[in-house]
């Protein structure tokens, strides 16, 4: 099973939750949920056997939910789940103000297509600062023994250390409960050193999950055990 994405994603005033995941080689299906205030909107199932049998491995399925996540997120900013939010929750988020850009632009009266929902959304997030987790060379973790690993934070377009990024570091395991391994904050370089005591576990079966809240954002990254 691949560790999937949890995300908050502002539309409007409203904020909605987008959770994708696979459901395991057992029941292969990459499952997508939409939450606003803790109840879901919709659903999203993908089956990904057709992949297994042509010997496809976890990059692809990884590469899969990626994709379906990343659209799902496109969707909701474009605007496709406003009549569900209307017609269950009785909501509708307050539209944006219209700007001459749009007014003069042809295509825009038409409607995007979803590609080109998913390509302005994108570009948008390569033009804001966002928060970048990285592990430091030589910090391969490994099981059964207590592990030094180091964790940087900074910012995706400048670089800069960000200090104060509350990092958690949890342990993911199809055999065990989640399970928090340790926590801290970075220092002014966007440094923490952590110690993490790492069970046993069989190839394949746990993903250690670091992630952080700062100022700039929100970031994880996942690392197969």
């Amino acid at each position: 099973m691949i560790t999937g994405y949890n995300t908050d994603v502002r539309h409007g005033d409203l904020v909605l939750h987008v959770q994708t995941e696979d459901k395991g080689m057992n029941n292969p299906f990459i499952e997508s949920v939409i939450y606003i205030g803790g109840q879901v909107l919709a659903a999203k199932r993908s089956n990904y056997a057709a992949l297994m049998a042509e010997g496809k491995g976890e990059q692809a399925v990884a590469s899969l939910m990626e994709h379906q996540h990343r659209t799902i997120i496109a969707a909701i900013r474009a605007g496709r789940f406003d009549e569900k939010l209307t017609a269950q929750f009785g909501v509708r988020p307050t539209p944006r103000p219209t700007t001459e850009a749009t007014v003069l632009r042809p295509e825009a009266a038409a409607g995007p297509t979803l590609d080109q929902v998913i390509l302005d959304y994108l570009s948008s997030e390569s033009e804001t600062d966002q928060l970048v987790l990285t592990v430091e060379e030589g910090g391969e973790i490994e099981p059964g023994v207590r592990n030094q690993v180091v964790v940087r934070a900074s910012t995706s377009r400048s670089g800069q250390p960000v200090g104060g990024a509350q990092v958690q570091i949890k342990i993911l395991s199809t055999v065990a409960e989640p399970r928090i391994v340790n926590a801290g904050e970075t220092d002014r370089n966007g440094r923490l050193e952590v110690a993490i005591d790492m069970p046993e576990f069989a190839r394949g079966t746990a993903a250690l999950i670091i992630s952080a809240v700062s100022i700039v954002g929100r970031a994880e990254i996942k690392s197969l055990l």
